[in-house]
């Protein structure tokens, strides 16, 4: 066939195809649009991501700390009828739930829910929303909280099959074991009519729960804790906020950790802006971020390193003379010569710790050199992180020449004497002083200190040793001894009398520049002959360490209780 016959026949066939894709248009659209119209809004269906229950946080005991609390909330169709909404109202009246009449009803009883059932209100339906409930104003740090994932976090959280709008642990233990507590989110397929109401849902994948996550915290010592700290701050205005951290002596596991003042975690976003203004710093974790000298407290590394380095023995006497003439300068006095002039006499290691007697600590910590002092405190677990998985943790600062001079300041021979009695440039968390106590009393035994108890599914986690710290029981014992006075006879006899059983303890005052009152420090073990439980507690302008013996006490009571004892 000819080229111009071919391209007429090709036209031809050409025309005929778009004469009937026209005919067939026509037909879809015209003919039988409204049909096919119906047909495709009755087979609507999407995919829809149900987000997954969180894990809950629980105490030692099995207490429920932080769980998901599911509402309801009801929404009625734009196109239901005015009847509907009406009983709709009528019944949240009678049931004392709010709602305005348009949108949705936000919280929604279980018993307005049944009667909507029963009713069978048509175009109302329910949709089940969660909601994280924690402990609202006690322990905030420790327990965190969640919120919406930050564009960094999402370059993390995104790559590890999370959805854009899934809540994530912001801080404490919420995001601490985020990897524990966030579940898998599932698939559901929903399917509607051309009204919108849904006609059919299947799940291509089941939500998968968060597991939960037992803490080592015992929820009723917390609670205790944190009354008694509370009190404290109360009774004394000067103060701008506190800590305490209660210890495991066996395994190094947070039985408390207090910090104060805090906030109430189911209002945090409202109240976020003047918790950020204000200069109490609420939101600081102070057990362990806030630095704090030990002050006296520090003594008992002073004599442990004095000891065990054989500078002293429990026997050896030192004779307080009211002031240190060691040097020419400086030449420091005892607290007691200071403010009575009097002085302690000739002691013992033991009774330089229940008088806290400067002048015995002076001597001893010049005998034993700031850096021999400096590797005692880091053995004892001061001036590093404890490793304890809240984000955040300061790892504080021991005294010496290095430190003094990386801040510009000289450090001079006779800085020692004060670095000796927890000054100069000593800083610690109450975290690492509760840990330094319960090391000392714990047979040298350095626990992990941690959080996590266990995870659904799995084993108790062990406990962790950072090594065995080499003190002699005889020299252990005349520490303890000291500390034991100091609860029996000294300034902590009266808080403490009538506790179940006896326990050890020093106090320690740290003076803050340009601040009038000192930091009142304390930290305690018990029971006296078998230490279970380590404490330390600071009150910042809080006074004189002694004045904590109550919060220390009625802790221990709480303890006892729960110990059976």
């Amino acid at each position: 066939m000819p080229f111009p016959h071919r391209l007429a026949a090709a036209g031809a066939a050409l025309a005929a195809c778009l004469a009937a894709f026209v005919v067939l248009l026509w037909d879809i659209q015209v003919t039988n649009g409204p049909a096919y119209a119906a047909r495709t809004q009755r087979s609507i269906a999407q995919m829809e991501t149900v987000p997954a229950a969180r894990g809950r946080l629980l105490d030692r005991n099995g207490t429920v700390l932080v769980q998901d609390q599911v509402t309801w909330q009801a929404q009625v169709d734009q196109e239901a009828d005015p009847a509907v909404r009406q009983r709709l109202a009528a019944l949240c009246r009678e049931e004392g739930v709010a709602w305005s009449g348009t949108g949705p009803v936000e919280e929604v009883t279980p018993r307005l829910l049944v009667r909507v059932k029963e009713e069978g209100l048509s175009g109302v339906t329910f949709t089940p929303v969660a909601q994280r409930v924690g402990q609202g104003t006690l322990a905030p740090h420790v327990l965190g909280r969640v919120g919406q994932m930050s564009p960094e976090e999402w370059e993390t959280y995104g790559t590890q099959g999370y959805t854009m709008d899934a809540l994530v642990g912001k801080d404490g233990a919420e995001a601490a074991f985020e990897a524990y507590l966030h579940g898998i989110p599932g698939q559901r397929m929903v399917e509607t009519d051309e009204a919108g109401r849904v006609t059919s849902t299947s799940y291509a994948q089941e939500p998968q729960a968060g597991r939960d996550v037992t803490l080592t915290l015992d929820w009723d010592l917390q609670t205790a804790a944190e009354e008694a700290l509370a009190a404290f701050l109360d009774s004394h205005p000067q103060s701008t906020g506190g800590a305490l951290v209660a210890l495991d002596v066996n395994d190094g596991g947070v039985l408390a950790m207090v910090s104060q003042p805090g906030y109430d975690e189911a209002t945090f976003s409202a109240d976020y802006e003047a918790l950020a203004a204000d200069e109490a710093n609420p939101l600081m974790n102070r057990a362990v971020q806030g630095l704090y000298a030990p002050g006296s407290t520090f003594k008992l590394v002073t004599a442990a390193a004095a000891l065990e380095e054989g500078y002293l023995t429990p026997e050896t006497q030192i004779l307080d003379t009211g002031r240190y003439t060691y040097y020419d300068s400086p030449q420091p006095q005892c607290w007691l010569y200071r403010q009575e002039g009097k002085t302690h006499g000739l002691e013992t290691v033991s009774e330089a710790i229940a008088d806290s007697c400067n002048i015995f600590f002076y001597d001893a910590g010049r005998r034993v050199g700031i850096a021999t002092l400096g590797q005692y405190a880091r053995l004892l677990g001061l001036g590093e992180k404890t490793g304890i998985e809240l984000a955040g943790e300061q790892a504080g600062v021991v005294a010496g020449p290095e430190y003094t001079a990386s801040v510009g300041s000289t450090w001079y021979e006779g800085s020692v004497l004060s670095a000796a009695i927890g000054q100069e440039n000593n800083r610690f968390t109450p975290l690492q002083l509760a840990h330094m106590t319960a090391t000392l009393v714990g047979d040298g035994n350095r626990w992990q200190v941690h959080l996590l108890h266990q995870v659904e599914g799995e084993d108790p986690q062990p406990r962790v040793s950072l090594g065995q710290v080499n003190l002699s029981q005889e020299n252990v014992a005349a520490i303890q001894e000291g500390m034991l006075a100091v609860t029996q006879t000294g300034s902590l006899a009266a808080a403490f009398q009538d506790l179940p059983f006896q326990a050890g303890a020093k106090t320690g005052s740290a003076q803050v520049t340009g601040e009038e009152n000192a930091n009142a420090v304390l930290v305690c073990f018990a029971p006296y002959d078998d230490p279970q439980i380590a404490l330390a507690i600071v009150a910042e302008q809080g006074g004189s360490g002694s004045a904590l013996g109550t919060v220390a006490a009625q802790t221990l009571s709480a303890w006892a209780g729960k110990a059976g004892l």
